[in-house]
């Protein structure tokens, strides 16, 4: 909650002017409590999760010629009551898991000293603190998915994610509950580290969510972010990785690529690219 009870008294203490993004974040923040604005990531990740998929789906179920010409698995086609099931039972680990964790967040976020009041971010301090963040977090869940390959992980928590060998939209968060909550620790270091801005933190696990909806979309469109993106892994390099499952031991990368390439978990995937362009 701001501690100003007018715009007036907000601008006096910033000593300038609010920016227009800080009088609306403050008509909307000011009478709220802190502890509900915590809450506000788990709404707008079930959002996401739930809107963001949806084009994959509606495009492979009413234009499946048009699909079909971008398909990283074109032999492969969902039905929509798999798809459902597939939401159905995500948002079953979804949701057990984020009550508890609402009941936590609000205090982790106070330790890590995320700020919920003004002044608001400035642009080069977002893009700065998601660099941070998405390198920390890459690096990280890089290890943390080479442990989930290890024969007793994979056996009793990684198996569930790698029931889908052909991925799509939904099935991004199709996981173990346990898988959920240790792949979340990494996303949420990066916060720790470096604290920012809730607006901040928001806009992070967005990204983060929507970039893995986008490698496990199934799709490799022209417009693919790994078309632009240097070393920005994608759903054709990810796809391979659910393609092979439990037996490969490839292309574990989580955002971009370079830890592939430093440990040497691409080899299969060079391989087998090597053999599609020689049969091409």
């Amino acid at each position: 909650m701001i501690p100003y009870a007018t715009a007036a008294e907000a601008e006096a203490a910033l000593g300038r002017a609010m920016t227009w993004a800080e009088a609306a974040w403050f008509r909307y923040s000011a009478t709220m409590p802190d502890y509900l604005l915590s809450c506000h990531n788990a709404l707008i990740l079930l959002v996401i999760h739930t809107v963001m998929p949806l084009p994959f789906l509606l495009l492979e179920h009413l234009a499946p010629a048009v699909a079909l010409r971008y398909k990283l698995q074109p032999r492969v086609r969902l039905s929509l009551a798999t798809f459902l099931r597939c939401y159905r039972d995500s948002a079953r680990v979804f949701l057990p898991v984020v009550g508890p964790f609402l009941l936590v967040a609000y205090p982790l976020l106070k330790i890590t000293r995320v700020r919920m009041g003004l002044p608001l971010p400035s642009v080069a301090e977002i893009l700065s603190q998601l660099v941070v963040y998405l390198l920390v977090e890459d690096y990280l869940n890089y290890w943390i998915h080479r442990l989930l390959h290890t024969k007793w992980a994979y056996n009793n928590i990684h198996h569930v994610h790698h029931e889908f060998t052909a991925p799509a939209g939904f099935t991004t968060t199709y996981a173990h509950w346990a898988e959920v909550v240790i792949l979340a620790i990494p996303t949420y270091l990066g916060p720790a580290i470096v604290p920012c801005h809730i607006t901040t933190h928001w806009l992070w696990f967005s990204i983060r969510l929507m970039e893995a909806i986008e490698i496990h979309c199934g799709y490799d469109f022209p417009f693919s972010p790994a078309k632009f993106i240097p070393l920005y892994g994608g759903a054709e390099y990810h796809d391979y990785h659910h393609y092979v499952g439990g037996q490969g031991h490839s292309n574990f990368a989580s955002v971009f690529k370079y830890c592939d390439y430093i440990y040497g978990t691409n080899k299969g995937y060079r391989y087998h690219k090597a053999n599609v362009a020689k049969v091409a």
